[in-house]
């Protein structure tokens, strides 16, 4: 999983966080009648303009608190407004197209339930002229944008038309451009946000074998509580005693009364849930002691009530597993507990569970039926597994080990356990790198039971009809959150790791003669699972991963030669660590060692390094629209020669292993769509890709956005995740050549205002001055002779900002602020600043080309801890990390003046530091387009074509098929559309988007269609 250096981790943290807190305020609200009076809110009505925003807050004159305000929009009117910064006293509304919309707030103050409304109407922007000014105005001009012509009736066919139509798509179906990998759309899943234990894994039983630490709330009792009058105490680390030396604690039950006693346990997050008529299978390990032989009794508690019982009537003096049914009497949702009573006398439990019965293919130590089949649905053609950073651990200790999913003993072999291996009660309890290391009483700790092992990834993988995609740890814990500790090479614990890597192809390959295979025989898989890829290490980077994966390359080179058939078709998969080639810094290093180790072995190939390189990505959605030829040829390389000569490398096939637009809406979905037509239309380099994560619960989340969103008794789907669907369903195995014309937008170069800022600095500027580049003449320039600050500049963010003594101060040395000035319309122009740092840790922020704070470019001098310059830009409120070729090492001296200067040219910028040049960088052109086009076939001889339409109007595509000997009258549809870019399915709420299926006739093999407005199209078109 994807985070990032200090300065941006701070904010990327803080967007996981708000997105959660938003998340969680509009689905925990309890709605109710209205009530007059006591609760209002500040406006009744609302009018403001396209682009503006107005803030409703809520009135209280009752003595009860409000504890919650759920703020939602009337459907019509999602297109109208966008409400942000929802909390229970108010919310902020934007205008963001002419017409009308209604607000409602429902507030809940005590036990009372009020519903309030507002009546919204929004207008259009004036037309205002840009003010022609020596120190400009930091009014902001509008864009005024032209109503668009429409040709159509959305998923409609009419005759084909290219001049009315918005764009023109040429397909020649007879032109098979290359193959396009049959892997290619996938999912990942790690044990983050809980979607292992607690959400995929079916166990309702949370600590079931009393293993937690003190990290947790009641350390080993966490998630128990104890019944009636009871001696309820957790034995640790008993080695004679104990189930077994993976299960080391126990229970001791000790109850003197007459009456039943014993625990209960409330399970995992929102606690446990039942349906009526569902039976759940209770199992437990238990033994008497002290001579007591007499029954266990299990019960479901509603509460105070019994909804489902079951009486193991004796218990020997030796550890035995006993089992019930428990069928439900009811359906609930809360105050749900599992309990354990034994009669007067002593027993000691252990490994206590209850699974649903109606697991994902009713397979015993199964899955969560719904969140199984919503992965199924997805049509995946591998799984990648079990991460991600759970891979990396925080030290190595807590490193996921593929062979601990499993069981074996401090030895490393397998361990015996019911005369057999791979029991889940004889599986050691892991660490998650995503619990609180500084938690001693964490409600909500992350442990991993291994119940969900590499044994059950793989067998999901094949039931779901995808190839299982392991990751290993290389040797190195995690690099981002600890210090990337690894044991020398040479060492007999490195080694080990290498050795887990190899017999991790004998688990899935090998046959029961062969230690793993065995094991895997023994869980009961005789057959060899199916493995082609293995990652080695998850966000890695620098020369020292890089000498620990060429240790594995060596390894498993040495392994195929030796035993071809065991590991002959398998590939290694190489880390360009933990950012895309625009920001990381670590990115094209990566290509530069496989470019060097190519060179070092004559005879090898690229593929006997690496079958592919693992990208890992999270950005904003415009930088997702703007890339979608990120992998096109002219960027990525196909030549291994070039590799490290294309703007993002080449010449290794690409796991794009992690990515997402960085939220939930419809907006972030369809850039993710854009950039996949992206994908697959170089599916003959992009083996895989995965969105990331997978899954995420509101009781206790780790990151935000997920695909999939669940509780306790239900999930919903996200609108990303039915894009995924679409594609994943409509895969293509070829790609088909098209021409595409009518739909890019025309690329812009640098425009925009100019500023000053600091990071974590105090400072002074001053001599401002910005030059037209072509005419000479000065456009604007302030001197801080009279103090007009406040009217020729704009303040962005905390700052201390003054002018004193003919200098702009800023003093506060808080994280970033910046102040603006000039216009937006202002190109190909040099700005010149003098800066002094008078204080702080870090250097100056110089931004240009700034069309507001959540859309420039600024240069970052004396950054990372003042030892960096570079740019970075912001795209839709989203800081990118480094600009890849920008950087240069620098460190700023306090009380030195500094003459800045920064030239634009079109998309060309110079940055210099004294006369010294420092930034010498050409930043591609926006390549976004209105609509974006993907065309291939399959098996099926089809003809699918994928639209993407990420504007508010529908689109009229004019299509002309050439090649096909005939074309069926009738194609299959399926679309994913939504009314607003901030259309968003939550969680127990009628889903706003979803995927639709239908079919049409009249197709030819010209003819016009068009599409809906914010919408992903597939048609498939028969040819047979």
């Amino acid at each position: 999983m994807k985070r990032y250096g200090k300065k941006v981790c701070a904010k990327t943290w803080s967007l996981v966080l708000t997105a959660a807190m938003a998340i969680s305020t509009i689905t925990v609200v309890q709605t109710g009648e209205a009530k007059a009076n006591a609760v209002s809110l500040s406006k009744k009505n609302l009018s403001l303009r396209v682009g503006k925003k107005a803030k409703i807050t809520v009135k209280n004159t009752t003595k009860q608190k409000i504890t919650s305000t759920n703020w939602s929009v009337n459907k019509a009117g999602k297109k109208i407004v966008k409400l942000s910064k929802k909390n229970k006293a108010g919310v902020t509304v934007s205008g963001i197209k002419k017409g009308k919309a209604v607000i409602t707030a429902k507030i809940k103050a005590g036990k009372k339930n009020y519903q309030k409304t507002v009546k919204v109407t929004v207008t259009k922007k004036k037309d205002v002229l840009p003010v022609e000014s020596e120190r400009p105005s930091v009014t902001e001009e509008p864009t005024v944008t032209e109503e668009p012509k429409i040709y159509g009736e959305a998923g409609k066919i009419s005759a084909y038309d290219a001049q009315n139509a918005n764009y023109t798509l040429d397909i020649d179906s007879s032109n098979k451009v290359h193959d396009i990998s049959e892997l290619l759309y996938g999912i990942f899943i790690e044990d983050i946000n809980f979607a292992a234990d607690g959400g995929l894994y079916a166990e309702m039983v949370q600590n079931r074998s009393f293993e937690f630490t003190k990290l947790a709330s009641d350390n080993e009792k966490h998630a128990w509580s104890d019944v009636g009058k009871v001696d309820a105490e957790v034995v640790k680390n008993d080695s004679k005693g104990c189930l077994n030396a993976n299960n080391p604690n126990y229970m001791v039950l000790e109850n003197k009364s007459a009456e039943p006693s014993g625990v209960a346990n409330e399970g995992f997050l929102d606690g446990m849930s039942v349906v009526k008529d569902a039976k759940y299978k209770f199992s437990i390990y238990a033994r008497g002691i002290d001579g007591y032989t007499g029954p266990v009794r299990a019960a479901i508690m509603n509460g105070k009530d019994v909804t489902a019982e079951g009486i193991i009537e004796n218990i020997s003096a030796e550890w035995k597993k006993y089992e019930l049914t428990l069928t439900s009497a009811v359906t609930s949702y809360s105050d749900m507990k599992l309990q354990i009573t034994i009669d007067k006398g002593k027993a000691v439990v252990d490994m206590v569970s209850l699974f649903p019965e109606d697991t994902f293919k009713r397979r015993e130590n199964g899955l969560r039926k719904d969140l199984a089949e919503k992965l199924e649905a997805l049509n995946p053609a591998f799984l990648r597994f079990p991460g991600g950073c759970v891979v990396e651990g925080v030290s190595l200790d807590a490193a996921y080990d593929w062979k601990d999913s499993i069981g074996v003993g401090l030895d490393g072999e397998p361990l015996e356990f019911n005369s057999t291996y791979g029991d889940v009660a004889a599986r050691k309890q892991g660490q998650n790198i995503w619990t609180d290391e500084n938690a001693t009483n964490d409600r909500h700790p992350c442990f991993m039971s291994y119940g969900l092992g590499f044994y059950e990834y793989f067998q999901l993988a094949e039931d779901i009809g995808a190839i299982g995609v392991p990751v290993l740890n290389c040797g190195m814990c995690c690099m981002i959150q600890s210090n990337g500790y690894g044991p020398a090479i040479e060492s007999r614990e490195f080694q080990q790791y290498i050795k887990n890597a190899l017999d991790l192809v004998e688990f899935c390959k090998g046959d029961a003669s062969t230690k793993w295979g065995a094991v895997r025989s023994a869980l009961g898989h005789k057959e060899p699972f199916e493995l082609k890829y293995i990652g080695i290490g998850n966000e890695q980077w620098g020369s020292k991963f890089f000498k620990y994966y060429e240790a594995f390359v060596d390894a498993f080179n040495e392994a195929k030669e030796k035993n071809p058939e065991l590991y002959g078709g398998i590939e290694l998969m190489f880390s360009a660590g933990a950012d895309d080639g625009d920001s990381g810094r670590d990115y094209m290093p990566a290509y530069k060692e496989a470019a060097d180790w190519v060179a070092r072995h004559p005879g090898k190939a690229i593929n006997d390094f690496a079958g592919a390189i693992d990208h890992h990505y999270y950005n904003d959605p415009e930088w997702f629209l703007n890339h979608a030829d990120y992998y096109d040829e002219n960027n990525y390389s196909r030549d291994t020669a070039s590799m490290t000569d294309s703007r993002f490398g080449g010449g290794i096939n690409v796991f794009l292993g992690e990515y997402a637009a960085r939220s939930n809406t419809l907006k972030a979905a369809l850039a993710e769509a854009a950039y996949m037509t992206g994908l697959e239309r170089n599916g003959d380099i992009v083996k895989m890709a995965a969105y990331a994560p997978l899954f995420g619960n509101l009781t206790a989340m780790h990151w935000a956005p997920d695909l999939i969103w669940f509780n306790n008794h239900t999930s919903t789907s996200s609108v990303n995740y039915y894009v995924q669907k679409i594609f994943g369903t409509n895969a293509g195995t070829s790609l088909l050549k098209s021409e595409f014309a009518g739909a890019e937008i025309e690329k812009k170069s640098f425009r925009g205002k100019v500023g000053v800022g600091t990071w974590s600095t105090s400072a002074e500027f001053d001599n401002v001055k910005i030059v037209n580049n072509n005419t000479g003449e000065v456009l604007a320039q302030d001197d801080f002779s009279e103090d007009n600050f406040s009217s020729n500049w704009e303040k962005i963010s905390d700052g201390d900002w003054s002018v004193k003594n003919g200098r702009l101060i800023q003093a506060s040395q808080n994280t970033g602020t910046a102040a603006y000035f000039g216009n937006r319309d202002w190109s190909d122009y040099t700005y010149t600043v003098d800066a002094v740092k008078t204080g702080g840790d870090e250097g100056f922020l110089i931004p240009f080309a700034v069309n507001n704070s959540n859309n420039n470019y600024f240069w970052n001098i004396g950054g990372w801890g003042n030892t960096v310059s570079c740019l970075q830009q912001v795209s839709d409120g989203v800081k990118s990390d480094q600009i890849s070729g920008t950087v240069k090492d620098c460190r700023l001296k306090a009380g030195e003046t500094y003459h800045l200067k920064v030239v634009v040219t079109d998309n060309h910028v110079k940055c210099y530091i004294n006369e010294v040049l420092y930034v010498d960088c050409d930043v591609p052109k926006s390549s976004n387009a209105e609509s974006y086009q993907v065309v291939s076939t399959d098996k099926t001889g089809d003809i699918i074509i994928k639209m993407v339409n990420v504007t508010g109007h529908v689109k009229t595509f004019a299509i002309d098929i050439k090649g096909a000997d005939k074309v069926g009258d009738t194609a299959a549809v399926d679309v994913v559309a939504g009314d607003s870019l901030y259309n968003d399915n939550i969680l127990e709420k009628e889903e706003d988007v979803t995927m639709v299926s239908s079919e049409i006739s009249g197709i030819q093999k010209q003819f016009n269609y068009t599409v809906p407005q914010y919408s992903v199209t597939v048609l498939r078109v028969k040819t047979k």
